[in-house]
C-alpha cells in the first residue's frame, strides 16, 4: 500500500489534515491502525514509546504569586499567639520585634519610669547575627500570657548590642553571651537576675519565682528576700555566729605578793595632787533618722550601700545641696571617715559639687560606699 493510500485512510478515519496524517504515520512506522489509535488516545503512543521529542518534554509551568493560606496562625489555650495573617513574601512579620511592648528611650529614662510605675526593668539585649534573637521575637515576646506577666510586673526594654546605648549597657554589666535577658532594679541599677536564651516554659517558671519573692513596697523600694519567713540578716546571723571560732579571754596575771617595807623617815607633807580623770570612751555614732515614706518636695532620698551589704537612707535638700553633705552624713551617723562614695550607674566617684549633678531629676537614688584606697 502506497503512502498516498495510507494518508487517505488516516484522513478518512480521523478527519484530520494531511500534515497531521503524515506526522502520525511517520511516528507509527506507517501502521494505520496504530496511528489512528495514537491520534484519538495519546497514551497509546506514549506507552509504546512512539511519541516524539515534542510530546516527551512538557512545557514548564509559568510562575505565579499567591497567598499560602487564608487561615490565621495561632491556636491553643496556653501561650497562644495574636492573630497574624502573613502578607505575600513578608517573613519579617513572623520575626517582628515587639515594638508595641518595648519601652522607647534610654536606660536612665527607663529607670525613672520603672520607679514611677513601681515595676522591675526587664531588659532583652539582641544580637542581629544570632538567630536565637529572632526566635525570642517569634516564640516568646508575642505570646499573650508572657505579655500579661510583663504588663503586670515589668517594664520591658529591648535593645541591640551594636547600637550606642546597647554597647554602653553591655560593657557596664559585662555581658558576653547573646541574646540575654536580665532584670534590673530601677531604683539602684542593680543586676538582679540574668539568663540567656529562654523557652516559654522556662520564662514563665523564672518569672513566677522572681515575682513570688520580690515586690515593690511603698515608695518604690525593694522588699528584702524572705528566707522561710525570716529576713536575710535573721537567716544568716546564727550561721555566721556558729562558723566563727570562740573568743578566748587572756589568762589573769598573778598579783605579786606583798613584801614588808623598811621603816622610813617621816616626809614633809606634800600639796594634794588634783584628781586624775580617765578619758571617756568615744561615743558611738548616733543612729540615722528614719526617712519618711513619701519624698517631700525639694528633697531627695539617697540610699547608702555599705561594703557589708547593709543599706541606710538619708534625706538631703535637692536644691542647693552639696556632695560634701553625703560624706558628713556617713561620718556622723555611720562612723565612716576614710571612705569614698560612688554612683551606682554609671560608676563615678562623688566629688565636691552640687548634689543635683549626682541625682539628676530623680527623687530617689543609691550610692555605693567603699573604703578609700591607699595611695
Amino acid at each position: 500500500m502506497t503512502d498516498v493510500e495510507l494518508v487517505d485512510q488516516f484522513v478518512e478515519a480521523t478527519g484530520s489534515t494531511m500534515a497531521e496524517a503524515l506526522r502520525y504515520l511517520k511516528l507509527c512506522d506507517n501502521d494505520v491502525n496504530n496511528a489512528v489509535g495514537s491520534y484519538f488516545d495519546p497514551n497509546i503512543g506514549r506507552s509504546s514509546g512512539m511519541m516524539g521529542e515534542e510530546e516527551a518534554v512538557r512545557a514548564p509551568i509559568a510562575g505565579f504569586t499567591d497567598r499560602i493560606s487564608d487561615q490565621q496562625v495561632g491556636v491553643g489555650r496556653v501561650g497562644k499567639r495574636p492573630s497574624i495573617v502573613f502578607e505575600e513574601g513578608d517573613l519579617g512579620v513572623l520575626f517582628k520585634a515587639p515594638t508595641d511592648l518595648s519601652f522607647v528611650g534610654t536606660l536612665e529614662t527607663a529607670k525613672i519610669k520603672g520607679q514611677n510605675r513601681k515595676k522591675w526593668l526587664l531588659v532583652n539585649v539582641q544580637d542581629k547575627d544570632q538567630f536565637e534573637s529572632q526566635l525570642l521575637n517569634r516564640d516568646l515576646w508575642c505570646l499573650e500570657d508572657v505579655r500579661d506577666v510583663i504588663d503586670r510586673y515589668f517594664l520591658f526594654w529591648q535593645i541591640f548590642r551594636d547600637n550606642l546605648e546597647g554597647e554602653h549597657f553591655v560593657k557596664f554589666y559585662k555581658f558576653t553571651a547573646f541574646p540575654c535577658i536580665c532584670i534590673i532594679d530601677p531604683s539602684t541599677g542593680e543586676l538582679m537576675k540574668q539568663w540567656e536564651f529562654m523557652t516559654h516554659a522556662e520564662f514563665m517558671k523564672e518569672m513566677n519565682e522572681f515575682t513570688l519573692h520580690h515586690r515593690f513596697e511603698e515608695g518604690g523600694r525593694r522588699k528584702s528576700f524572705d528566707f522561710f519567713g525570716k529576713t536575710r540578716e535573721e537567716f544568716y546571723r546564727p550561721k555566721l555566729s556558729s562558723s566563727l571560732p570562740p573568743t578566748k579571754s587572756p589568762p589573769p596575771t598573778p598579783s605579786p605578793s606583798p613584801t614588808p617595807s623598811p621603816p622610813s623617815s617621816p616626809e614633809p607633807p606634800s600639796s594634794p595632787e588634783p584628781p586624775t580623770t580617765e578619758p571617756l570612751p568615744s561615743e558611738p555614732p548616733a543612729a540615722p533618722p528614719t526617712p519618711p515614706a513619701a519624698v517631700a518636695p525639694g528633697t531627695v532620698h539617697i540610699t547608702f550601700r555599705l561594703p557589708d551589704g547593709t543599706r541606710h537612707t538619708g534625706v538631703f535638700p535637692k536644691d542647693g545641696g552639696e556632695c560634701s553633705e553625703l560624706y558628713r552624713w556617713i561620718e556622723m551617723y555611720l562612723g565612716l571617715q576614710r571612705h569614698d562614695i560612688w554612683t551606682a550607674f554609671p560608676r563615678t566617684l562623688v566629688a565636691d559639687g552640687p548634689l543635683e549633678a549626682v541625682v539628676g531629676s530623680v527623687n530617689r537614688a543609691m550610692v555605693i560606699v567603699s573604703e578609700k584606697e591607699e595611695e
